[in-house]
């Protein structure tokens, strides 16, 4: 394995402690430049300075230019609505705050034999390269604080062995001005950066409490600078907490979808585990964009990149503000076993009963699967803590795999995005009162039916339709109950006590993934305070 540490310039050992804060650290500083080891080649940016002397209102969606206005990808456009106006300061006083200890450069370990180059970009790639990077934060309880240094040379070492696989995760995305294209460079100096840190923080309690302690897991993820091309595409970082460890990764989702990182992870886990990242179940990955065959599909990658980057190779010229993520709840919540089968079996027993009475609908249903009723929960959930009725239009955006339903399909293996955005709708009226899960259950239903049926299918209309939509009515579920992360991030030192996506910026959204127990799902969700409690009390009186 092959580690570079860096270190930042000056003798003292405090220039390489650095106390960062974490909520405003999207500024440089003159004074502080220096303080901080330098991250992926860059220049340190300042942790010191004072939260309220740099906190700055959001901007505006008016405020942004016409062509990025007119056309902006599903996800981006979720975040901007979120950023729309101000809405009071943050309350930065309980701001967390760690040591950097170390910032080291973990290159893929032993270097591929046959290294491809360049990864060019596909459609489903390209409307994720404006977007800010996808954020984790999984928290371990370790026996003693004497293991960290054990732990991060372990870590260190297992990962140089996974990215040799996973090698687009160490390279840089770069813009081609030639021929318009973006691809990952897999062949120039790759690498990711690691990040050593120690924090004054309770990882029981971190991991135990129902309500996030934002401030706290936005200091246990690293940075990684997307807005200017070439970008880095993954960054590591590895805490020491009392009695505890935090490991956090930041993901470029140009790269990498859902599916594709959740393998990555898989694959990291059993180098750490068992000395090598590819088993008897878990292959090698693949990440030629020729897997994907869709007539027209580069030119019409360049169309998109020339809608949602106009700018390139500035990826994003928006600078996002994201204090408004200090004014969002965030609470988990664990759905049983039991208690989904009693959810799925209400919904289907609401559909038998309609079917008795000769529905039309009713005719066609089939069971729901987990997905379905958990969305339509939390659907019919967000829709009655916002105190919408009758009259208004709401919708669910959700996305789809499509590794299995593409012609020829792509595979598992598949290093990458291969994804399409589904929408269900209903009125409102329609998903209050008894029979309000059904609908939803039902419209959601419709949505994937119709992604079924031709997956491909509306893919160039997608963000126009995104543009059309009323935001604040607008939930969002992200990830799947089949996504077994707790299983998936055992890297030999017991599963985590806690996984949970840090980057989540939509009043509305979702998260599901499979939860700590056998059968048992993870609902964590992003939602305006005063809706908090409502939405509380409809998720768990699902019995």
């Amino acid at each position: 394995m092959s580690i570079k540490t860096r270190t930042a310039s000056g003798a003292a050992a405090s220039a390489r402690r650095v106390k960062r804060c974490v909520t405003y650290r999207t500024r440089s500083c003159a004074r502080h430049a220096t303080a901080r080891p330098a991250i992926n080649g860059t220049r340190g940016k300042c942790h010191f300075f004072s939260p309220r002397k740099h906190l700055r209102p959001a901007r505006t969606l008016n405020s942004l230019h016409s062509k990025n206005r007119t056309l902006l990808g599903a996800s981006q456009l979720l975040i901007a609505v979120c950023c729309t106006r101000p809405m009071g300061e943050a309350d930065v006083s309980g701001a967390a705050a760690v040591l950097v200890l170390a910032v080291s450069r973990v290159v893929p370990t032993p270097a591929p034999a046959e290294r491809e180059g360049r990864v060019k970009l596909s459609f489903f790639d390209t409307p994720w390269v404006v977007l800010p990077p996808i954020q984790r934060v999984f928290l371990y309880e370790l026996p003693g604080a004497d293991e960290f240094p054990a732990v991060a040379k372990r870590l260190k070492e297992s990962l140089a062995a996974t990215l040799a696989q996973y090698l687009p995760l160490a390279g840089k995305l770069t813009y081609v001005a030639e021929t318009g294209d973006v691809f990952v460079d897999c062949a120039d100096d790759p690498g990711v950066a690691f990040v050593e840190a120690e924090g004054d923080m309770d990882v029981r309690r971190l991991a135990g409490d129902e309500a996030h302690d934002l401030p706290a897991f936005l200091a246990l993820v690293p940075e990684l600078d997307v807005k200017v091309l070439p970008a880095p595409v993954l960054s590591v970082q590895a805490t020491q907490l009392r009695d505890g460890l935090a490991l956090g990764l930041s993901v470029h989702h140009a790269v990498a979808d859902g599916q594709a990182v959740w393998r990555f992870m898989r694959a990291w886990a059993s180098a750490s585990r068992e000395g090598s990242p590819v088993t008897k179940t878990l292959g090698p990955p693949h990440y030629s964009r020729d897997a994907i065959h869709v007539p027209g599909g580069d030119e019409f990658a360049r169309e998109m990149l020339k809608v949602v980057a106009p700018n390139l190779p500035v990826a994003n010229a928006m600078n996002y503000d994201f204090g408004h993520r200090f004014r969002l709840a965030r609470r988990t919540f664990y759905l049983a076993a039991d208690d989904i089968r009693s959810l799925k079996r209400r919904i289907d027993a609401l559909a038998s009963a309609e079917n008795a009475g000769g529905s039309e609908t009713a005719s066609s249903w089939k069971p729901v699967s987990t997905f379905v009723a958990l969305s339509a929960l939390g659907w019919t959930a967000f829709v009655l803590s916002k105190g919408l009725a009758a009259g208004d239009d709401t919708y669910l955006v959700f996305l789809a795999d499509l590794r299995e339903r593409l012609d020829p399909p792509v595979g598992d293996g598949y290093l990458g995005n291969c994804i399409k955005g589904c929408m269900a709708t209903a009125d409102a009226g329609e998903l209050l009162g008894e029979r309000g899960l059904l609908r939803a259950a039902r419209a959601i239903q419709a949505a994937v039916a119709e992604m079924e049926a031709a997956p491909l299918a509306g893919t160039d209309r997608w963000m126009e339709r995104m543009m059309k939509l009323p935001f604040a009515r607008v939930a969002n579920v992200a990830a799947s109950p089949r996504f077994r992360v707790y299983e998936a991030a055992d890297l030999g030192f017991g599963r985590p006590a806690r996984v949970e996506l840090v980057s989540m910026n939509h009043d509305g959204e979702m998260v599901l993934v499979g939860g700590r127990r056998n059968g048992e799902v993870q609902l964590s969700v992003s939602l305006d305070p005063a809706r908090m409690d409502a939405f509380k009390a409809h998720v768990l009186a699902i019995d």
